[in-house]
């Protein structure tokens, strides 16, 4: 009894250090909220766990057929707790449960080692075997806590690699890949492995992660070529949006200056028409005057000579293509730092040309567009609707994707800003709306 009960403790604690070890990759990106929660279901399951391991050793005994059982699946509750909380994330999960499945191999192959290195034959066997291991593996997974915590907390690949839905699904199952033809091929065997078996092990893990290095160096290498490649593309689209708004603006002082030109003109045939006595002729050269005096001056939204640009042009672009839009912004602050303008003009140039592609395709009586955007220190919030019926694609990351060649830009860029800046980022299409707010600090 007192055997079964430390295995059962054991055996909890193993699987509780495999939870902690898959949860390192997302602690940085997780709520306070999110991270209680996860924590709480894993504390609440752990007791529930110890109790399930402790009848299968007293119902089947305490043997390798029941210790094998447990770790085989016993590892399933604690990944459903990280599915439930760590939502949109299933490519991640993936990939992280591969990597700790191979870690959790390395550290049974050390601590199998040492019991046949450091043990008397007599310890090696049986039911010591297999209390002896599972207390190794505890003190080898503390032993090298500091490392574990190194690699697990920057163990995620670069975004080119769960951008793309099948090169992400690829790297993924990666480390699965290794660990399942192993794992499977030790259902049937006894824990006293040959130690040809251990160094085919420890090869095994070495090229693993070899493979793994040198995937995220190829992949950081190519993230980096298109991270400069996006920026190219779109300083050029902003290049362009002020070129636009410097036309538009020198096609309203053209038609001022040519207004006032004319004014003395004006003035001189009014004054010859008035000594005549024509007074229709008066009242519509007034009404002329009038037209070609009163042209609608460019609206400025904000102080910001990029931010109003970027307003100007794609709010003009959407009204020429006749689609209701609303645009209040307020960023008036004298407080506010001006540093995030030049990444504030090209989101908001992408999304909002994003939200008049997408309303060009609509019917003319289910267009709208509602675009808001403030600052109230410390924090900004923008927020863009716009009517779209067909159902959107929608990633890991809750943000819509497209295979459509030439299209996606703007939603690069934002995924982008909302890296650079930590924004909190919430998409949804609803009932032929679609929605976007963001929150983040100045």
């Amino acid at each position: 009894m007192i055997f079964d009960v430390g295995m059962a403790t054991g055996l909890t604690l193993i699987q509780t250090i495999g939870a902690y070890l898959r949860y390192l990759p997302f602690e940085e990106k997780l709520l306070p909220e999110e991270r209680k929660r996860l924590w709480k279901y894993i504390l609440l399951w752990m007791p529930v766990a110890f109790t399930i391991y402790l009848v299968l050793f007293l119902h089947e005994g305490l043997d390798v057929t029941t210790y094998k059982k447990i770790h085989y699946f016993g590892w399933i509750p604690f990944v459903t707790f990280s599915l439930i909380v760590i939502r949109n994330e299933g490519m991640r999960h993936t990939f992280v449960a591969g990597m700790q499945a191979l870690w959790f191999m390395l550290l049974q192959t050390v601590s199998g080692t040492l019991i046949l290195t450091i043990l008397p034959p007599s310890l090696g066997t049986g039911v010591n075997r297999i209390m002896f291991q599972t207390a190794l593996y505890i003190v080898c997974f503390v032993v090298a806590l500091p490392l574990e915590q190194r690699i697990f907390r920057n163990l995620l690949p670069p975004k080119l690699f769960t951008g793309n839905h099948l090169a992400g699904w690829c790297f993924a199952i990666l480390p699965l890949g290794f660990c399942i033809s192993p794992l499977v091929g030790l259902i049937e065997r006894p824990l006293m492995y040959t130690w040809t078996d251990r160094i085919l092990r420890f090869f095994l893990l070495f090229w693993g992660f070899t493979i793994y290095r040198y995937a995220l160096f190829m992949g950081q290498r190519m993230e980096r070529m298109q991270r400069d490649q996006h920026t190219n593309e779109i300083l050029t689209q902003q290049l362009r949006a002020l070129e636009d708004h410097a036309s538009l603006q020198n096609a309203r002082a053209e038609d001022v200056r040519r207004a006032r030109h004319d004014l003395r003109h004006y003035n001189r045939l009014l004054a010859t028409l008035i000594d005549a006595g024509k007074i229709e002729e008066v009242r519509a050269l007034i009404e002329a005057q009038d037209r070609e005096l009163l042209v609608p001056p460019l609206t400025a939204y904000c102080e910001s000579p990029l931010v109003n640009a970027a307003l100007t042009v794609y709010v003009q672009q959407a009204k020429e293509d006749h689609i209701p839009i609303s645009c209040k912004v307020k960023l008036d602050d004298p407080g506010r730092p001006r540093e995030v303008d030049n990444d504030l003009a090209i989101l908001l140039s992408n999304i909002i040309e994003n939200a008049v592609i997408a309303s060009r395709k609509q019917p003319e009586n289910r267009r709208e567009i509602y675009l808001s955007l403030s600052y109230i220190a410390p924090q900004y919030v923008l927020s863009l609707e716009n009517r779209y019926d067909t159902q959107l694609d929608i990633g890991d990351d809750g943000l819509p994707v497209t295979s459509e060649r030439g299209h996606g830009t703007g939603m690069v860029s934002l995924r982008n800003f909302a890296e650079k800046y930590n924004a909190d980022v919430d998409f949804e299409q609803k009932d032929g709306t679609v929605r976007l707010m963001m929150y983040w600090l100045g």
